[in-house]
């Protein structure tokens, strides 16, 4: 995946393999749409547990934002929403963490350093 990519606004969710999101992880904005139950018991590194309203309000429209989940249907939801509320770079990791994992990336455990 280029660069290019990430800039060029969408209507719709991009889906990201482990590896495109792993290559362009510190140009997005990473959200993790669990509870903070199963965030805490892991999560990609660097991903940030964030509910809808505080997207809405700390978040600027022309954030690029990855968004995960377990398995890549919760994140899939949210990732249209998004969309719908008017974000334009929005990308949807494809199989969520449990792709992350299997394809080898690491998880981190706990709260998110902030």
């Amino acid at each position: 995946m280029s660069n290019q990519l990430l800039k060029q606004p969408s209507k719709n969710p991009t889906l990201l393999t482990p590896a495109q999101l792993q290559a362009q992880q510190r140009q997005l904005l990473v959200v993790d749409v669990r509870g903070r139950l199963e965030y805490w018991m892991g999560h990609i590194p660097g991903a940030q547990p964030l509910n809808r309203a505080r997207i809405l309000k700390d978040i600027p429209k022309h954030q690029a934002i990855a968004v995960t989940c377990l398995s890549g249907h919760r994140s899939a939801i949210a990732a249209q929403w998004l969309v719908s509320q008017g974000y334009q770079q929005v990308y949807n990791l494809q199989g969520g963490l449990l792709a992350w994992q299997g394809a080898g990336y690491p998880v981190q455990r706990g709260r998110a350093v902030e």
